[in-house]
């Protein structure tokens, strides 16, 4: 599983956050906004409105007088519907941001407006929940009249009515009504407060969708990074992508990566084959020839000769072990095995060499029991253990250590030896591979292949440490095994 360090630093991740992040400020933007709509913003600037109408025609009647008042109204509100005004036309009925201006007198007659009766006595009082009371509904009128008899007439409304803010004001005996129509600004308030909750249910569902998406492409691509990463590492060419939907690009993808895989597989595969071929089909004729050279009459020549068909037999050999270890994975010799007992009988092997070298060969051993191949086992401990005497000069240290814990069982093999460049490292499982520094001493490079094939049919893991005894040289080789 990967670290929340690695997820948070994918781009994809970031870019699903920005998307998030900028979706959460648009949200608070908005509700500010709401905010401002739903402070009754509007209705004060209709309240100011009111007043400023009602200051204008007050200064009017101080500086003026009330004629110039009512002839003020007249011409504002023409045609006037005074009791005998034609109210057929309906221009003058009450209608959205319009003014509602009626002046009557002291006999509560109606001298000038366009509304045909004093507001206040047909609308009815409004509890709006705002700072201002001044609020009335007043029914809309219908734009016709019926005449009933010659000195009173009937006005029509309609069943619908409008919410008035208005102000009331005495002119000397006259009585001045000043409202406006809020009805329009509590729609904007309803509408602005619909659309608001709208987008922001959209942006909340687009910052889920983006980071929604981001996650699944971190960790598509984290997926797809941790298989090519152990295809790298252990070698295993069998290993896919996993594919699990195909509509998007990453499923694609994988597709053409594993087609990638699938090709680079079969030609590793036909190299392999080509050189155990042809391993297996000199070995046969390499051995006659051997048998052969030991008919040489001249000792000397029988002996260099001979040595020289030894070398390419044990090379072929070694190729043909490692072809069958890689490709038939054969474990009929799997059982449960002592390592630490085995390890000895690898270190009395060797010890006799170390100590006509005066190398110091020294082991710690834990008890550790292992399921796995004895005798592969053995081969592979010899042949590092036979490489770290063999690369270690006279009077130096050669170490064995055996160790384990609750999931893993550690062999290592340390020598403060010649060593190997830490950019060499990373190849000394190749196939005939020799370091720079080991080229004058015998082999044939097939050593560490064959113990990495080992290591690898029994599930585990091949290390190489540089300077592993801290004195500025030497190589480990280092074994773990899942429990």
């Amino acid at each position: 599983m990967l670290a929340i360090g690695n997820f948070t630093r994918s781009s994809s991740f970031r870019v699903g956050v920005l998307l998030t992040s900028l979706a959460l400020v648009a949200i608070l933007f908005i509700v500010y906004f709401w905010r401002l709509a739903s402070s009754d913003v509007f209705i004060r600037e209709a309240s100011a409105a009111v007043d400023a109408e009602t200051y204008a025609f007050t200064l009017l009647h101080e500086q003026v007088g009330i004629d110039a008042v009512i002839s003020n109204i007249q011409a504002r509100t023409t045609p006037s519907l005074s009791s005998d005004s034609n109210l057929t036309d309906t221009s003058h009925a009450l209608t959205p941001s319009r003014l509602i201006v009626v002046l009557r007198d002291s006999e509560n007659q109606i001298v000038a407006g366009n509304y045909p009766m004093w507001p206040i006595a047909m609308g009815e009082s409004v509890d709006a929940g705002t700072p201002f009371t001044s609020i009335i509904k007043l029914p809309v009128l219908s734009g016709e009249k019926e005449s009933i008899a010659q000195d009173s007439t009937r006005y029509s409304f309609s069943e619908s009515t409008n919410s008035i803010l208005f102000e009331e004001v005495n002119l000397e005996g006259y009585s001045l009504f000043v409202g406006r129509n809020i009805d329009d600004l509590y729609s904007a308030q309803w509408l602005g407060k619909t659309f608001g909750w709208i987008i922001i249910a959209l942006l909340c569902v687009l910052g889920a969708i983006s980071f929604a998406v981001a996650l699944y492409v971190v960790k598509r691509i984290n997926r797809m990074a941790q298989t090519a990463d152990y295809i790298i590492r252990t070698g295993n060419l069998e290993e896919r992508l996993e594919i699990d939907s195909n509509w998007d690009d990453l499923s694609r993808l994988a597709v053409v990566f594993n087609h990638m895989l699938d090709t680079i597989e079969s030609a590793v595969n036909n190299i392999k084959s080509v050189s155990d071929s042809i391993a297996h089909d000199l070995r046969t004729p390499l051995a006659r020839l051997r048998n052969n050279l030991e008919h040489i009459g001249d000792e000397k020549l029988r002996h260099e000769t001979t040595y020289e068909a030894d070398k390419l037999l044990n090379m072929f050999n070694s190729l043909l072990r490692i072809s069958k270890l890689e490709t038939v994975h054969k474990k009929e010799g799997f059982c449960e095995t002592e390592l630490s007992e085995m390890i000895i009988d690898v270190e009395d092997l060797y010890q006799p060499l170390a100590e006509d070298r005066d190398i110091n060969l020294i082991s710690q051993l834990s008890k550790v029991q292992f399921y796995g191949d004895p005798n592969l086992l053995f081969q592979a401990v010899a042949n590092v253990l036979d490489n770290a005497i063999k690369y270690t000069p006279d009077g130096g240290t050669v170490t064995l250590q055996l160790t384990a814990t609750s999931s893993h069982v550690i062999i290592s093999v340390n020598d403060n030896g010649k060593g190997v460049d830490e950019h060499e490292l990373d190849s000394l499982e190749r196939r005939f591979f020799q370091a720079d520094k080991s080229r004058t001493c015998e082999g044939n490079g097939l050593g560490l292949s064959l113990v990495s094939a080992i290591i690898k049919l029994h599930k585990g893991k091949l290390w190489f440490v540089h300077d592993p005894l801290m004195q500025g040289h030497g190589l480990g080789v280092v074994f773990t095994f899942p429990r």
